[in-house]
């Protein structure tokens, strides 16, 4: 199953990047999310740059470029590519997941998000 399958199924809700936090210090951006119920997804998006994200607390299922990366137990941190489509989805209540962002050197203002993604 890919992650466009998962999106149509009804059982399941989407998670638009509303984050629960934010911080930004020397040109490391943090957020954030909170996914409170099994089964969400948080939204596919693309960035032009490669970033992390960590899982604080539950269980996800992360997704790039319409292919499983692999069931991700917190504490875990998983590497995300730049200019591939990614989502997560949550297998556990009460999910924690924390994108970090390093800007230095890219000339980018913010974690831009890529159109069409």
């Amino acid at each position: 199953m890919n992650i466009e399958a998962l999106k149509k199924d009804p059982k399941y809700s989407s998670v638009d990047h509303p984050y629960l936090e934010f911080a930004e210090v020397d040109d490391i951006w943090v957020r954030a999310y909170a996914m409170e119920k099994s089964e969400s997804i948080a939204a596919q998006h693309v960035h032009v740059h490669d970033h992390m994200t960590l899982v604080s607390r539950g269980t996800v299922e992360a997704w790039q470029a319409g292919a499983l990366l692999g069931v991700y137990v917190a504490p875990a941190v998983i590497k995300i590519s730049a200019g591939k489509p990614h989502a997560f989805r949550a297998l556990t209540d009460d999910v924690v997941f924390i994108c970090l962002h390093n800007l230095r050197g890219t000339g980018l203002e913010s974690p831009e998000i890529m159109e069409g993604a």
